[in-house]
């Protein structure tokens, strides 16, 4: 048996899918809330029970992008070599992912660069994986016996930098992420973690 809740978060992924689809083809300002109704199947009535406006909506896909990104660092916690497992996962994602969601991020990006509210949301979603990656790598390393980093923080940068630079890659030369590629970057992320 559903829930009211149930339903409600299932409207409002409805609504979030809609409008990832929309703001993709036709950019934040470009989305109509006429359109995102469409696309998700509910009146424009509907979509606001859910959500005050656009800027709430990316607020929401933010939101649910960190979720996923944490659930995936959680989930390495129960493996016995930590480091290793982030090698492993290095790359899946992209190789198995369209392109089409690296233009949502590059939108969000791109509002967040104009819209202060939106980039307090953008921020503070990229703490919070932040955090948590470092996290995750402190604790890989701890189990292993290694040092802590003094550089912690810095090579989580360059960590999420090379994740960002492979997503614009792909934006720019859809097939920049292949075997070979992921194998490099697996080889530079074993550098960054375990010496």
């Amino acid at each position: 048996m559903t829930t009211e809740q149930d339903r409600g978060e299932a409207r409002c992924n409805q609504v979030l899918d809609a409008a990832a689809t929309c703001f993709r083809q036709r950019g934040f300002h470009g989305a109509s809330m006429a359109e995102l109704a469409r696309a998700a199947g509910m009146s424009v009535g509907h979509i606001y029970h859910y959500f005050e406006n656009k800027e709430a909506i990316i607020a929401a896909i933010v939101e649910r992008d960190v979720a996923e990104i944490l659930a995936l660092l959680d989930s390495l916690h129960d493996e016995e070599d930590i480091l290793q497992a982030l090698i492993r996962e290095a790359g899946n994602e992209m190789e198995e992912s369209p392109c089409s969601d690296e233009a949502l991020q590059v939108e969000i990006l791109a509002e967040a660069s104009r819209n202060p509210k939106v980039a307090v949301t953008v921020h503070e979603g990229d703490r919070r994986a932040r955090t948590r990656l470092a996290e995750t790598i402190a604790s890989g390393r701890a189990r292993r016996g290694l040092p802590p980093l003094a550089d912690l923080e810095a090579r989580t940068e360059i960590i999420i930098a090379l994740f960002e630079g492979l997503m614009l890659r792909r934006i720019r030369h859809p097939k920049a992420v292949d075997d070979a590629t992921i194998a490099v970057l697996r080889s530079t992320l074993h550098t960054l973690l375990e010496t």
